[in-house]
């Protein structure tokens, strides 16, 4: 479990992990696989019960995390990340073909985050920017906002924790060595690119600028920008975060996996497309920038949003967080039957 540096409480507390119960939910779902896979003869290679095996068939059970996460050959793209017996299950959005087969579990999955905030917006500061672990893409983003904007002007949390195997970072005395561990591994460009911020951050890890709860900085801020980085050009995963933001009457940009944003527009819910121009870094591939272009256009977009008229822009913020909430209620509603008729159609095929 994770634990914030300056509390020392777990992370996953408050706000929408106790509003929508989301952890307890998601168990639920995995523990149903848990129980079938092995009532069915798979044995679990794994101690997250996360791959299985079976003579030569394999499945894979991956909720609310990368599929890449399951995989062991780090260099295969995704189409080719596992063999053709290999079955995945997932809520991942997956937007290319591949060799394995992808089972995705009903989108009404995403009920386990169905909350209803008590939140007025009311912007004190610009953004809000949040990071409770480490890797390369939440590290270049956390650099690419500190090149480019005060920090001060924003609420900001990097604490940088990260498990590695065999070795876990608790507490805030590790913290500045984790940070460097990861600056050690960008690439010479990256960190000829981004060495006025590392300079000028190394110092302050673990870094966090506000007192408020991690929960009411999200209604605080002009702009929430979303962060999830279990993703790829060809895939994305959804966690509390993006489902927070779509949620609360606040604006909102989100980094995710190529067409992330299209997907769950597709699924039904208001991103306040009209307002803001997600397509503008939506689209984009990792090479081409993205992480630049997207810190960029959120910087763009808060500036934007300030030369409206705010009584309109709140009441139009309200009307999508009101309307997310619903539409995840419904997804509350639809779920049991719709994650019925899902195992009649493919459990079979376990078998």
């Amino acid at each position: 479990m994770n634990f914030d540096p300056y509390t020392q409480e777990p992370i996953h507390h408050g706000g929408i992990w106790d509003s929508s119960n989301c952890l307890s939910n998601e168990d639920t779902t995995v523990n149903f696989f848990t129980h079938k896979l092995t009532e069915l003869g798979y044995t679990a290679q794994d101690s997250r019960n996360r791959v299985w095996h079976q003579g030569n068939k394999k499945v894979i059970v991956c909720l609310v995390d990368d599929i890449r996460s399951c995989s062991t050959d780090y260099h295969a793209d995704l189409p080719y990340l596992f063999d053709r017996d290999t079955v995945v299950i997932t809520d991942n959005y997956i937007g290319c073909p591949t060799q394995y087969r992808v089972w995705n579990i009903p989108p009404s999955f995403f009920n386990i985050y169905s909350n209803t905030p008590n939140a007025e917006w009311t912007p004190d500061r610009n953004y809000t920017f949040g990071v409770n672990r480490i890797d390369q893409r939440r590290l270049k983003l956390m650099l690419e906002l500190a090149w480019r904007v005060h920090l001060h002007k924003g609420y900001v949390n990097f604490n940088c924790q990260k498990d590695f195997d065999g070795d876990t970072f608790k507490g805030t005395e590790r913290l500045p060595a984790n940070f460097d561990h990861f600056w050690n591994e960008l690439s010479e460009q990256d960190q000829a690119t981004w060495s006025a911020s590392y300079k000028l951050l190394q110092p302050q890890m673990p870094l966090k600028n506000y007192d408020c709860t991690h929960e009411e900085i999200h209604s605080r801020s002009w702009l929430n920008i979303v962060v999830e980085s279990y993703s790829s050009d060809n895939s994305a995963a959804f966690s509390e975060k993006i489902f927070r933001a779509l949620t609360l009457p606040v604006p909102w940009t989100c980094y995710t996996g190529r067409y992330g944003v299209a997907y769950l527009e597709s699924l039904g819910f208001d991103c306040l497309s009209d307002i803001i121009d997600h397509n503008h870094y939506d689209r984009l591939k990792e090479v081409e920038n993205k992480i630049g272009i997207f810190v960029w256009k959120s910087l763009e977009v808060i500036k934007d949003l300030k030369n409206r008229d705010f009584a309109e822009l709140k009441l139009r913020c309200e009307k999508a967080a009101t309307y997310n909430r619903e539409l995840l209620k419904m997804y509350k509603h639809h779920w049991p039957a719709e994650f019925e008729q899902w195992k009649l159609a493919f459990l079979p095929h376990l078998v």
